[in-house]
């Protein structure tokens, strides 16, 4: 893997409760970098990553990666320990929107 990382965002990632009532945003770090000719993402926060051909289809494909993973811990476990475990700090909010989590 490469040591550099030529781009960093940090993005808010919204969940909302099974009524659509936004309840918490929590943000996580995204890096992208180059290697073979690949860009490559991943998620400092929970490990996630993904690589396509080019930085933007990298970073869409990293983000739904983000939403899939949170998604899928939430359907099998409380969420909100394996945030915990992992770093993430949950800041509490009120929102209407959508079940599960997106990334704003």
């Amino acid at each position: 893997m490469s040591d550099t990382i030529l781009m960093t965002e940090s993005v808010q990632v919204i969940h909302s409760d099974e009524f659509g009532k936004s309840d918490y945003i929590i943000n996580l770090t995204l890096n992208y970098y180059q290697e073979a000719g690949q860009w490559i993402g991943f998620c400092e926060e929970l490990g996630t990553s993904a690589f396509a051909d080019d930085l933007e289809q990298t970073q869409a494909e990293l983000r739904e990666a983000v939403e899939l993973q949170l998604n899928g811990v939430e359907r099998i476990t409380d969420v909100r320990d394996y945030l915990v475990d992992n770093e993430v700090v949950i800041q509490p909010v009120r929102l209407s929107r959508q079940a599960g989590f997106a990334i704003v």
